[in-house]
């Protein structure tokens, strides 16, 4: 038990024993959410870098990085008004270190934008190739987004928000600027190029930090899924009256991290908006050494924040000048997540809104929903495939404790040991605990989820087994989609290059 490997081994035999644990994206989660996309947190990830050169770093000296995307489901060629972050929302990342539940007392890096209107003459946005972020390379831009970032420690909450916080503006407190959606090889001519100008380092903190578009690495049979699981069968044949088979497929299959056999990746050729930010793992221990045994877990998870009241100012005529729009007041959360599809799939629906608002280490407050996952009720119903039985204290400890002796109060974070070493991307298996060879011989990787979680991490499949129990996963069983059409990006910040908005492709069904 004190190895991750034991404690991670344990935990997921628990889960594949008891039913089902709700991992994935998050999406269009809540009512009030789907009609704020700016402020939508769709993924969170949390692992320990695995480009070349933190691989080469001795243990004691890697770094992690956390990410947060939002704005989900982007169609590339939606202009003329691009994707960007939101200037009225407080975008933040958490890291609670000591194990007490919250982490807003612990450490916290805060993102705000603000956004200047360069070309308020332009026409539409842009006109003109793009070359630079800011400057003369910039000018065929109508407007440029700029961020700062901050880190806050030892906050108080109060009823007004965090309070008496040790604040430490990174970069000197400069604003950088954003990188912008990627239009088209005639505006955006070489976007690899201009987006890793988007990447800052701060040598005096050791960080590294991108904010602007990206690809969705995200991959789910999205529409199968939430057709009450109405999963894709391979070669299957209808027969009227009787229930499909399982969607299973062979060892071979499942083990090649290269292609999706037959199901349909629904995030297929969509776009994000993405935060990433790379830290020296001895600045999120709690106490400021190298992650071990004794201070190496931390727990993680993202939130944004809005002003509690809205003023928009329309007709009778507005002033010129003013601002149409404009927060007031205290801020106030209204997006979080940690493990993915817990929203979806765990909070009932007429709570997921107040789930949103309400901080993770009051999670107690929706532990009947865990206790009682009505998701495995669904595999049962749509497969004849029983499920085990509710409740199902055992996944309640799994999303909502730490593991050890220590476990802490209930509150759902995406827990992350940052002393198991990374795993180099051209290695990385997709099924990280629950990966296997060709011919079905287990070949674990402990880098990835439920150890953090990884951009390309199949959390899907692995719910499905772990949901479904012991047929389900000896025979492999998935939605049939294992990873986009990006593949692993090997570099900060993790994430592909963004499908541009004149060539963008959708794979449809049957493609």
């Amino acid at each position: 038990m004190r190895s991750i490997r034991s404690a991670l081994a344990l935990a997921l035999a628990l889960a594949l024993v008891s039913g089902p644990a709700a991992f994935a994206a998050s999406h269009r989660e809540a009512p009030l959410m789907a009609l704020d996309p700016a402020a939508d947190i769709t993924d969170v990830y949390a692992f320990v870098s695995y480009d070349a050169a933190n691989l080469a770093r001795p243990a004691a000296e890697r770094k992690v990085t956390l990410i947060m995307n939002v704005i989900p489901g982007q169609e590339p060629g939606s202009g003329p008004n691009y994707y960007s972050f939101d200037d009225n929302v407080r975008y933040q990342i958490i890291v609670d270190n000591d194990r007490d539940g919250g982490g807003l007392d612990d450490v916290v890096y805060e993102f705000r934008f603000e956004t200047e209107i360069t070309n308020p003459s332009q026409f539409i946005r842009p006109v003109g190739a793009v070359s630079e972020l800011e400057g003369a390379g910039a000018a065929a831009l109508a407007s440029i987004q700029r961020y700062a970032v901050s880190e806050l420690r030892g906050c108080k909450k109060t009823a007004a928000g965090l309070k008496n916080c040790e604040r430490k503006d990174l970069f000197g407190g400069r604003l950088l600027p954003t990188v912008p959606s990627n239009i088209g090889p005639r505006t955006t001519p070489n976007y690899e190029v201009l987006a890793a100008k988007g990447i800052f380092s701060d040598p005096a903190s050791g960080v590294r930090v991108f904010a602007g578009q990206r690809a969705e690495s995200f991959a789910i049979d999205l529409g199968a899924v939430f057709d009450t699981v109405n999963l894709r069968v391979e070669d299957a044949v209808a027969i009227p009256g009787l229930r499909p088979p399982l969607p299973v497929q062979t060892a071979a299959e499942d083990a090649d991290d290269a292609s999706n056999p037959f199901g349909v990746n629904n995030f297929s050729g969509f776009n994000v908006n993405s935060i990433a930010i790379e830290l020296p793992i001895k600045r999120l221990t709690r106490d400021g050494q190298a992650a071990g045994a004794d201070n190496g877990t931390i727990g993680v998870w993202a939130r944004t924040l809005r002003q509690e009241k809205t003023v928009r100012r329309g007709e009778p005529f507005p002033k010129l000048g003013g601002a149409l729009l404009e927060g007031k007041g205290r801020w106030v959360q209204v997006s979080r997540m940690a493990n993915p599809l817990v929203n979806e799939l765990i909070i009932r629906f007429g709570r997921k809104d107040l789930w949103n608002a309400t901080l993770p280490e009051d999670e107690a407050l929706f532990l009947d929903a865990y206790r009682n996952l009505a998701v495995g009720d669904a595999l049962e119903l749509v497969s004849g495939v029983p499920v085990p039985d509710n409740p199902r204290e055992d996944i309640a400890q799994l999303l909502l404790q730490y593991a050890g002796a220590n476990p802490g109060p209930l509150s759902e974070l995406l827990r992350l040991d940052l002393s198991v070493a990374p795993t180099p991307a051209a290695q990385i298996e997709r099924l990280s605990v629950l990966a296997h060879d060709s011919a079905g011989n287990p070949t674990p990787d402990f880098a990835g989820f439920p150890n953090g979680r990884r951009p390309d991490d199949d959390v899907t499949d692995i719910v499905v087994r772990v949901a479904g129990g012991a047929n389900f996963i000896a025979n492999f069983v998935g939605d049939g989609v294992g990873i986009s059409e990006k593949g692993v990006t090997p570099e900060f910040p993790f994430l592909p290059t963004p499908f541009d908005g004149r060539n963008r492709r959708h794979i449809d069904p049957g493609e």
